[in-house]
């Protein structure tokens, strides 16, 4: 035992005066030289082995992560460790203009922060300043951190303008344009390019993404970035705390949050509704908290998720339907142009509307409305328990499995939870939630685009209201544009707009197919621009606040 101990002891020793046991330098140990031209020859070794180390403690140097260490040790296998961005003691103009880029990535809807800026605003004073202790300019493991950091920055870079930052690190891995060569060769480019031009060729180049970056320089000229602290709304325990810490900030509130004064924290909620000129209730809401959290940053990192967003669109077609659930609109596209329109009905929160593409195969005059499971699980079925009448007043049949009309009042629906084997539908009419017209298109949600019988709807700001389907205001307008372009491109099997005018006059149900398919996107994008200014929408599915504490958790 005293054997073992006495080796546990000498162990400790070789560590902390050899660096490993394996004897080679890391950027966790001094290694001051002579000269400033013998850094160069020091810091391949020291590189080599910390990225060795980073690798083996998931990309970790010192208190930092670097982002796919693997390809950072591939870029610097390929120059043999010898230093990429700094010479003899000296930053090189390309550290310099990455320096710079990463000080100004916000104009790309980027954070400083990410990209190691004040560790690296540290390690330039250290190394170059007239003040800096000679020791530090002379220290190659000083020089090998800003090697690696560097890098490190520029990779996780290159990552965030191609793809953004919604993609956890394993699926951004699997996609095939970033590999290890691809990033080699954009570090290549970047010491050859300007930095604007450099940025600009990862970024995409479809004109809604252009249209917000070049809104997000208005927005940032005018901007103030200071961070405030953000108040998670769902945190109902600590909402009263972090609401007083908040109005701390704007020197609203001059206790100690942590242990507020209903009183006094309903006095300060007061004092910012007045000074915001909103109603005065100096109660804790909903409302309360997302004006809180509405100040320029927080407003930045919005635009920052929707300009990744966009970099997750595949190559838009020609002609396609877009349709933004917290716009509440449709828009129909023709080139950049856009052709139509509408206000939609989108899925209550609780119902959300999916996120999708696909592509508009038919449309069904007068359609019937077969329920899906979901709506009646939750919704049919309780009412069923209690009153079997329930499907009557609602206008609504029950089917067995071979089609066969079942009357409600000779089930036994207590004997059911999860589900039931028949299914519920509501016949054609004008009374028919679906409307008079629905378009299909190919989905696994069971959803579609359909008029409704309830167009009242569609004169509310807040149209979050349906099941999940989207109710579409000018259905007909639409229609008509779908059949006269199929009439143009798949004529003469194109069915006429005069047949499908005289099957509505009629109330006959018919499906129509589309020959040439219309692509749909159905998207959730909650700013855009108008007039050049960026608008914001309501984040009416909290998928800002979701991906804001997932991938700005930090800030």
């Amino acid at each position: 035992m005293k054997d073992l101990l006495c080796l546990f002891i000498a162990g400790c020793f070789a560590l902390l005066f050899n660096g490993c046991a394996d004897g080679h330098k890391r950027i966790t140990e001094k290694e001051v030289v002579a000269a400033p031209a013998e850094i160069d020859a020091k810091a391949p070794e020291i590189i080599e082995y910390s990225l060795k180390d980073a690798i083996g403690d998931s990309g970790k140097v010192l208190n930092y992560r670097l982002r796919d260490p693997e390809v950072v040790q591939y870029i610097y296998q390929a120059a043999e460790f010898a230093p990429l961005w700094t010479k003899e003691g000296r930053w090189l103009p390309a550290a310099d203009s990455l320096h710079t880029l990463i000080h100004e990535s916000r104009r790309y809807g980027l954070l400083p922060e990410h990209y190691y800026a004040a560790r690296l605003d540290s390690l330039k004073q250290l190394t170059t300043s007239d003040t800096a202790a000679t020791e530090n300019k002379l220290d190659a493991a000083l020089w090998a951190q800003t090697e690696l950091l560097f890098t490190g920055a520029l990779v996780r870079m290159i990552k965030d303008l191609k793809l953004g930052r919604l993609l956890h690190d394993s699926i951004a891995n699997k996609n095939q344009t970033l590999t290890a060569q691809f990033y080699l060769a954009q570090i290549d480019r970047f010491k050859t390019s300007p930095k604007d031009s450099f940025a600009v060729g990862l970024e995409p180049s479809f004109w809604q993404y252009m249209e917000l970056k070049d809104a997000l320089q208005q927005f940032l000229a005018k901007a103030d970035l200071r961070k405030y602290s953000y108040i998670n709304p769902k945190d109902s325990l600590r909402l009263p705390i972090n609401v007083a810490r908040r109005l701390k900030e704007d020197s609203l509130y001059d206790r100690n949050p942590a242990q507020y004064d209903s009183l006094y924290l309903s006095e300060s909620i007061r004092r910012w509704q007045r000074k915001k000129k909103l109603k005065e209730d100096g109660q804790l809401s909903a409302t309360l908290v997302s004006g809180l959290n509405n100040n320029d940053y927080e407003k930045f990192l919005r635009i920052a998720i929707n300009m990744d967003r966009l970099k997750g669109l595949p190559q838009m077609p020609q002609q396609y339907i877009w349709v933004n659930i917290p716009a509440y609109r449709l828009q129909l596209f023709d080139a950049d142009t856009v052709v139509l329109t509408s206000r939609v009905v989108v899925g209550k929160p609780q119902t959300a509307t999916p996120q999708l593409t696909s592509a508009l195969s038919d449309m069904i005059t007068y359609p019937k409305w077969y329920i899906p499971q979901s709506i009646i699980k939750k919704e049919i079925l309780p009412a069923l328990k209690t009153d079997p009448g329930y499907l009557a007043r609602k206008g609504y049949n029950l089917f067995d499995t071979a089609g066969n009309q079942i009357d409600p009042y000779t089930v036994n629906w207590a004997r059911y939870e999860k589900g039931i084997p028949y299914s519920v539908v509501q016949g054609s009419g004008d009374a028919n939630a679906l409307g008079i017209l629905k378009f299909n298109f190919p989905n696994k949600y069971a959803v579609y685009l359909h008029d409704t019988n309830q167009r009242y709807l569609f004169s509310k700001d807040k149209r979050a209201l349906s099941h999940g389907c989207v109710r579409v205001q000018s259905w007909l307008p639409l229609a008509v544009y779908l059949l006269r372009r199929d009439s143009i491109l798949a004529a003469p099997n194109a069915v006429p707009v005069d047949s499908m005018n005289s099957w509505l006059a009629q109330k006959i149900k018919r499906t129509i197919p589309l020959r040439n398919r219309m692509p749909l996107f159905i998207r959730y994008y909650t700013c855009e621009v108008k007039e050049g200014s960026v608008q914001f929408y309501e984040d009416v599915y909290g998928d800002d606040r979701r991906l804001r504490e997932r991938y700005f958790k930090e800030n």
